[in-house]
């Protein structure tokens, strides 16, 4: 009889930070710390932090007191490599049997879907990736994410739903940015130390905790597109629990009912399938759960897991050992901003220690023994079988052919829509297949992305780019563009400035003009602009510079909100502030290019009424830069004005 996963055979993970989502609701409950009470008291206790369930993020700052999103410290350079890989996870639909959502709401949640969602922000423990070359890789911030099994909430058929419809669901924009400035106001409203992660940090750090939180709930939400994979299940959790009377049978029920659902063409149900039993701690026979664990291994296979949960409610009155669960760090804004605006005891959910350890335990084997493999094979699959073939001479006459046919046909005038593609691409409908060669091509390149192979991911969108700009599917076109451009970054390839000119530039170039000017998808064009000028920063040098004007170009083309156009011009200030120059007088340094794009930031926040953030700025301009000159204190002149109209203004660092 094989084992059962409990909190003895997981692995240990270090408790590294506090995750929670509101420092001043913390503060309100003493017992929420690590140590222990000097006094006996009828209260729990804590005796785990949130980070104790969450791994700390090797980028982290250690200690101190943190929100949710701030998983990235940003005073690392790495972290916003981390930031992006973790934004691109593999999906996990969750297929709940009706006692299982049950048994979670008993325990205060309102689905199985919300009760894990927290633990594949990091998935405990370190998860070791081999990449097509047999290299193995260990990674100590892999995380999946838990979405709902609705993808699409109406049960008409797709087939039936009209070509106007049909563009409309691929025209989806790739989040909201009314959401992203209501959140930015509520972030400015509680002032700037609502959110760092380290209370005594100078104002640099502040401006970066904001910008980290800003684009982590940027990139938390994609939807479900036919460009990219990402949003696509890579697996679906069967979930059912002990009080079920006929779980084999409920199990199987489930499985069909995801494997009939109506889906879209460019959707491919052939995902993993991993069958999970809750084994109610409280009210079920331990024993019998164990029966039927094993039962479901000779019916469903080896993809079964078993978590002992306890079915009570824990809260502050309960006498065992809990912890307050967080929100999953990759919830959307609107999620963030409902959770903000909820009332305290509502917000607050606690959990027992021992859920803990098994909930943890149970991510770690999802994702080591079954999710991660199951994606190997994918990607070796889909490698040898077709990019192998598209990469050697025969793919490239096949190429060569494709551009010549398409242009004779082009040349003979047909009426035909499909008469300049390649017959896989359907204008109607914006898509491929799902059994398309592009289509499994973009697979393995997303699926490498995620397993952070960079150099195949690059160079299998570097492939795929030339095969969409020949069929004209721009949007898939543009989208293999940008991540070719963000995997060329990530993979380590030394930047030299003709790199950054002569491959970089044309396809961050190509990638926003597609989306801006011939898909109408701006919110898609500044996530390119801003995932790829936060890489090219962390490299420093001139491809800071770079940075600077690719987030230049978002300003101009005003892909964004009132607030968020104030905070990107202030972020072009801290691409030039990374240069530091060299020599003893720092020959190279852009310090005053860094001071006058903090000023240009101040006047925007005045003009929004965010003065104490302004004042920030003026601050961090003044002491670099204009404090030295005596002319800027005169009359007339732009930081004269901004100060007079700030001066009102005492910055508080106790503002929580």
């Amino acid at each position: 009889m094989a084992s059962i996963p409990t909190s003895s055979s997981e692995p240990s993970v270090p408790d590294s930070e506090y995750t929670g989502l509101d420092r001043s609701r913390i503060l309100a409950h003493p017992q929420s710390t690590t140590d222990t009470p000097t006094s006996p008291s009828p209260a729990p206790s804590l005796s785990l932090s949130l980070s104790s369930f969450l791994i700390g993020h090797p980028a982290a700052l250690s200690g101190g007191l943190a929100s949710p999103s701030n998983a990235v410290s940003p005073s690392h350079l790495s972290a916003i490599a981390s930031l992006v890989a973790q934004s691109f996870t593999p999906r996990v639909s969750i297929f709940a049997s009706n006692d299982a959502n049950e048994f979670a709401r008993d325990k205060g949640f309102a689905s199985v879907l919300e009760l894990f969602q927290p633990f594949g922000d990091v998935v405990p423990g370190p998860v070791v990736v081999r990449d097509t070359q047999g290299i193995s890789t260990t990674l100590d911030d892999f995380g999946i994410r838990f979405a709902s099994s609705a993808l699409f909430p109406s049960t008409q058929s797709l087939h039936q739903q009209s070509p106007t419809k049909l563009r409309k669901e691929s025209a989806a924009p790739c989040f909201d940015l009314q959401d992203l400035d209501a959140l930015l106001d509520i972030y400015l409203g509680k002032g700037m130390r609502y959110f760092v992660t380290d209370v005594n940090a100078p104002p640099t750090t502040l401006h970066d905790d904001l910008y980290y939180k800003f684009l982590q709930r940027l990139l938390a939400s994609p939807p479900v597109s036919a460009h990219e994979s990402f949003s696509h299940p890579v697996a679906g959790i069967i979930a059912i629990s002990s009080r079920n009377p006929q779980p084999i049978e409920t199990l199987s029920s489930l499985y069909k009912a995801g494997n009939d659902a109506p889906v879209p063409s460019y959707m491919s149900k052939d995902y993993l399938r991993y069958y999970v039993l809750v084994h109610d701690e409280d009210h079920s026979d331990l024993e019998r759960s164990i029966a039927l664990f094993e039962r479901m291994k000779r019916h469903f296979g080896i993809h079964c897991h078993m978590v002992r949960l306890r079915s009570v409610k824990a809260d502050l009155s309960s006498s065992e050992p809990i912890a307050l669960l967080p929100p999953s760090q990759w919830i959307s804004a609107a999620e963030e901003i409902a959770l903000l605006k909820a009332p305290l005891e509502s917000a607050d959910r606690y959990i027992f220690e021992s859920d803990v350890q098994n909930m943890r335990a149970f991510a770690h084997e999802l994702v080591v023994k079954s999710l991660v493999p199951f994606m190997e094979r994918c990607v070796a699959t889909w490698n040898d079988q077709i990019a192998a073939s598209r990469r050697g001479l025969t793919g490239r006459f096949f190429s060569a052919s494709r551009r010549l046919l398409g242009s004779n046909n082009r040349g003979l005038g047909s009426g035909t829509a499909h008469s300049a593609t390649s017959g896989n691409y359907d204008p109607i409908t914006g898509s491929y297949g799902f059994m398309t060669a592009e289509s499994q091509m973009r697979k393995l390149a997303d699926y490498a992305f995620m397993l952070r192979d960079w150099k195949l991911a690059h160079s299998t969108y570097d492939l795929l780019r030339k095969d969409f700009l020949n069929d004209k599917a721009w949007k898939y076109h543009a989208g293999a563009q940008e991540m070719a451009a963000a995997s060329l970054i990530l993979s380590g390839t030394p930047l030299s400035s003709k790199t950054r000119a002569d491959t970089l530039e044309p396809l961050l170039d190509s990638a926003t003009y597609s989306y801006i000017s011939r898909c109408s998808q701006p919110t898609y064009a500044l996530r390119t602009i801003l995932i790829s000028s936060e890489l090219l920063r962390s490299r420093g040098g001139g491809a800071a510079d770079d940075a600077a004007r690719w987030l230049m170009k978002a300003i101009s083309e005003k892909l964004m909100g009132s607030l968020a156009h104030a905070l990107i011009i202030e972020r072009v200030s801290a691409c030039y502030s990374i240069r530091k120059g060299v020599g003893s007088q720092g020959w190279g340094n852009r310090r005053r290019k860094a001071a006058f794009w903090q000023l240009v930031a101040a006047k925007e926040w005045v003009s929004l009424d965010k003065k104490q953030h302004a004042r920030l700025c003026l601050d961090e301009a003044g002491e670099n830069v204009y404090d030295a000159l005596d002319w800027t204190d005169e009359p007339g002149q732009l930081l004269f004005e901004l100060r007079h109209s700030t001066e009102s203004m005492v910055y508080d660092s106790s503002i929580s």
